[in-house]
């Protein structure tokens, strides 16, 4: 899928009538300084990707026209034609082709990835961090995955009550292992398949804890809860569940993390390798071409690292968008985009 044109209207720094951008189908570089609103841009591609916006909502409306509604719109091409609008306020209304959408089905319509500045966290960080982008992958590939993620958390947050009240959370027991252990087999699922396409290169995807592919996510949880029962209840918290995987991105010339000895550069190239899988997935299980999403993606890479990455996209033949302060890449090649001038 491609972005044909987007306009947005009241959109944070945006005002006025509204602003109409065409894009080209390759790479599309949104140049400006610090604060010009790049980020923003890309921001209003999110929410018409189906993703919603980086931050608030509420906060979406233009700084400047306090009381009046966002919006935003885009002809889209590719494996179908169709015209995307949102309506913003407190909440995001989206249509296709003037008929309601929900969150979901527009993901499916419009797969993407996105890279925002603090993806770097994604070798660095926390599980968390990385069980977010297994989460975003896995809610394009699965219809329901962003609904179980809700339901699952409720239920956390129900067991994790009783037990601060001094209750037997077994009430709770049947409907955590069912979401828990669906969703576990879902991220076991896309983090094998990830693998698989990683396998010729450096790195490998593993998911924690090791399970036997044979065991389903409900019996494990099931038997982990049993096993950790009495501890939950003195820490008066589940202490088993997707909350507590981990998955893990290690080098193949052992089990060594691969946030040790890649400098910061390496990092981001690895990161730009993992989503770069991650789309070819996209394009495995749905037959339609990803659209990425980058927020200054080229920061602290040299001259040779931003070219390796010009030449990595181009392959893909996706349509790709890149902020960046300046032309991040030394080619006299004429890049689709817009520019802040």
């Amino acid at each position: 899928m491609r972005f044909n044109y987007s306009v947005i209207k009241n959109f944070r720094n945006f005002s006025g009538p509204g602003l109409k951008i065409e894009w080209e189908p390759g790479i599309n570089l949104i140049l400006g300084p610090n604060g010009s609103g790049k980020t923003n841009l890309l921001e209003s591609l999110s929410v018409l990707c189906g993703w919603g916006s980086f931050t608030r909502t509420q906060n979406i409306t233009s700084w400047n026209a306090s009381g009046l509604r966002a919006a935003a719109f885009a002809e889209l091409s590719g494996e179908e034609s169709f015209t995307v609008s949102a309506n913003i306020s407190s909440r995001i209304s989206l249509r296709v082709n003037d008929k309601a959408i929900s969150f979901t089905d527009l993901r499916l319509a419009v797969p993407s990835v996105i890279f925002l500045t603090g993806g770097v966290n994604l070798i660095d960080g926390s599980p968390a961090a990385r069980r977010l982008f297994i989460d975003r992958l896995c809610s394009v590939l699965f219809p329901p995955y962003a609904k179980k993620l809700a339901d699952f958390k409720y239920v956390m947050r129900s067991r994790t009550a009783l037990l601060r009240q001094g209750k037997s959370p077994e009430a709770t027991t049947e409907l955590f292992c069912n979401i828990g252990g669906w969703i576990m087999d879902r991220r076991r699922e896309v983090v094998m398949m990830l693998s698989k396409i990683m396998r010729q290169n450096k790195f490998r995807l593993e998911f924690l804890p090791r399970i036997n592919p044979k065991v389903p996510g409900e019996k494990f949880l099931f038997q982990s809860l049993q096993e950790s029962l009495a501890r939950e209840r003195q820490a008066m918290r589940p202490l088993v569940g997707p909350n507590y995987e981990e998955i893990a991105i290690t080098l193949n010339d052992g089990d060594r993390p691969a946030s040790e000895g890649l400098s910061r550069g390496q990092k981001r190239r690895l990161i730009l390798y993992i989503i770069i899988t991650a789309g070819k997935l996209i394009m495995l299980k749905l037959n339609r071409a990803p659209i990425l999403l980058f927020d200054d993606l080229t920061a602290e890479l040299d001259s040779e690292g931003r070219e390796w990455t010009r030449k990595k996209l181009e392959k893909t033949g996706w349509q790709i968008f890149i902020t960046a302060p300046e032309k991040p890449f030394n080619v006299k090649k004429k890049f689709g985009g817009f520019s802040f001038s």
